[in-house]
């Protein structure tokens, strides 16, 4: 569109100069708005939505991709870590239930107590000491070794396992190691050695 002006000629060129770098005006002002933290609203008023660059955005994308995956395998250690505690098959069981389970050889009692309390006080017929540091290590033991070590045939996951000390802390303490490793059919003689010698000593003097 010609301009006609009846000034100087620069003055038109000026005025249509200006008219064809206004575009660019506005959109400097907005730039600049924009990185100056000023509004970021658009003609009208309306809020202009944020559009991240192409690099920004892949990199938000797998971060939380990222995060995602980690969240999912921290889910399945958990799920697998609690399917042991869940399916085991654990109990406190009585000083007669003890005796019972010991008579018909259906079990295997581990004594978890130091092996000079063992000496110096005694144990519990046909149960093994296996003290409380070894109780994990033990567990994993191929059936050689374990043998050579405790003298006695290593228990598989699936058999039935005993655990007591002198009152029941160190034991309870054995029990969740042994779930933790997969034994699913783990019991607990709470009253341990205290209990079962007072026990003891009750029948032999009745018997008497």
């Amino acid at each position: 569109m010609a301009i006609t002006s009846r000034g100087s000629p620069r003055l038109g060129q000026r005025l249509a100069e200006g008219g064809a770098q206004e575009p660019g005006a506005v959109a400097g002002r907005t730039s600049g708005g924009e990185a100056g933290g000023g509004s970021d609203q658009g003609p009208g008023g309306r809020e202009r939505e944020m559009v991240l660059p192409g690099p920004l955005l892949g990199s938000a994308r797998r971060a939380i991709l990222g995060s995602a995956q980690s969240v999912l395998w921290g889910l399945k250690s958990i799920k697998g870590s609690c399917h042991n505690f869940c399916t085991a098959v654990f109990k406190d069981i009585t000083y007669k239930e003890l005796k019972s389970l010991l008579n018909s050889r259906q079990i295997t009692l581990i004594d978890v107590r130091e092996r000079w309390e063992i000496v110096e006080y005694g144990k519990i017929p046909g149960s093994v000491n296996i003290p409380l540091d070894e109780v994990g290590e033990a567990l994993q033991m191929n059936p050689k070794d374990f043998k050579e070590k405790y003298n006695e045939v290593k228990p598989s996951k699936s058999d039935s396992l005993v655990f007591s000390c002198l009152a029941g802390v160190r034991s309870k303490k054995a029990v969740d190691t042994a779930v933790s490793l997969g034994f699913n059919s783990v019991q607990h003689y709470a009253g341990g050695w205290k209990e079962w010698v007072t026990y003891e000593f009750s029948e032999k003097k009745k018997g008497n």
